[in-house]
């Protein structure tokens, strides 16, 4: 059992991932019961189509009716809370594995009384203690980090830390940053986020777009590193923007917008919005460069997995990204991807000309990456977390 407290469909990072990792474990042969909100009239076989998915008979998708309560965001997860806790206390009983990346959740759990026999993991994409004291920061808000909140959500980490019957992180750092605060332990697989890899698989060679584009996807979170973007572009000529990501109407997406016509860079640049799965995967095949330009921070430095990252790999399109602790655990400057000084515009610049300017390099990167993809596909990341499980149990 998954218990997953998302909007379904939901097509941000982290409900893909969710959803993907359920349907991939259901075609390795395990049983799969998703427990998300019941946010959406449209058929189950309808949100899957969204992710590129089928209806697989090992895979049950429940949405779970939540309370509402209007400016109340309390109230729809508590009750959320309380209904998953209760299908995943009945399932523990009957010996079957919870899996779940929701700390809460994963709390919850473990503290109930009567919770059976069935092993209970916990998977961790960051140190969320860490990750709280840095919000305001990261999401460049006024927010001020509550010592009070931020000892509880310690203190619910080591709980689970230490009493999950397995962890999973989906970086090193991140399992690090754990044990350096709340010790060594056994049952813990490193297993990063993972993409489509299809099966028939040729090297689809470099974009041929007249005038070249630059890809970034994902969302415009200050420490995604959008803004830096903006600004190398500026000295990469003759070249056309693409930045697939934000909503309309949120503060992220004005604050890039402005900052694209303030740079003088609205003629060249395409700014679409959260777009469809399948509309990502054909403006990767129009790339001739993918960034990845994470700002440095203690959640940047050892937390991040991009999904994005893995799906430029696996569409064959040279990459350049920040040189992280976490990006150094996929990424080999020189060899799959150029890596340049986080939060430095005229780096980032100078490796986008490079990449651009030579056809021969461009090609050896991304075939490199390209080769590599297949280790981190969603049947990858299921085998992974099948063997744990086995073992856990």
């Amino acid at each position: 059992m998954i218990p997953a407290d998302i909007r379904f469909p939901l097509e941000r990072a982290n409900g893909v991932q969710i959803v993907k990792t359920a349907a991939a474990l259901a075609r390795r042969g395990s049983r799969v019961r998703l427990l998300v909100r019941r946010s959406d009239a449209r058929p189950t076989a309808v949100a899957l189509a969204l992710y590129g998915l089928s209806p697989h008979p090992d895979l049950d998708v429940r949405r779970l009716r939540v309370l509402h309560r209007r400016g109340s965001f309390l109230l729809p997860r508590a009750s959320f809370l309380v209904r998953a806790a209760a299908a995943g206390l009945l399932a523990r009983r009957r010996g079957a594995v919870v899996f779940t990346r929701d700390l809460q959740m994963a709390d919850l759990l473990l503290r109930l009384p009567g919770g059976g026999r069935g092993p209970l993991v916990y998977e961790a994409h960051a140190v969320e203690s860490v990750m709280y004291l840095e919000r305001g920061t990261l999401y460049g808000t006024a927010e001020k980090a509550d010592p009070a909140k931020a000892a509880r959500i310690a203190a619910r980490e080591e709980r689970v830390w230490k009493n999950a019957s397995g962890v999973v992180t989906t970086t090193a750092g991140i399992r690090d940053g754990f044990a350096e605060r709340h010790g060594e332990r056994r049952g813990v697989r490193v297993i990063p986020n993972g993409c489509d890899v299809p099966g028939e698989r040729r090297f689809p060679g470099l974009a041929a777009e007249d005038p070249p584009r630059v890809l970034y996807a994902g969302q415009l979170y200050p420490w995604k590193g959008v803004d830096l973007l903006v600004a190398a572009m500026g000295s990469v000529p003759g070249v056309r923007l693409v930045i697939l990501g934000g909503i309309e109407g949120e503060p992220d997406t004005a604050r890039v917008r402005a900052l694209v016509e303030s740079s003088g860079l609205a003629a060249r640049t395409e700014l679409p919005g959260l777009v469809p799965q399948a509309r990502v995967a054909d403006e990767l095949r129009r790339a001739a460069v993918v960034a990845v330009p994470f700002l440095r921070a203690g959640m940047t430095e050892r937390h991040t997995s991009p999904l994005k990252l893995f799906e430029a790999m696996a569409a064959g399109r040279p990459i350049v990204a920040s040189d992280l602790p976490s990006s150094r655990e996929v990424l080999r400057d020189g060899d799959n991807a150029l890596l340049v000084p986080p939060g430095d515009a005229l780096a980032l610049s100078a490796a986008l000309r490079r990449v651009l300017s030579d056809r021969d390099l461009a090609r050896r990167l991304a075939r490199s990456a390209w080769d590599e993809a297949p280790r981190y596909s969603w049947d990858a990341r299921a085998r992974a977390l099948h063997a744990l499980f086995e073992e856990v149990r």
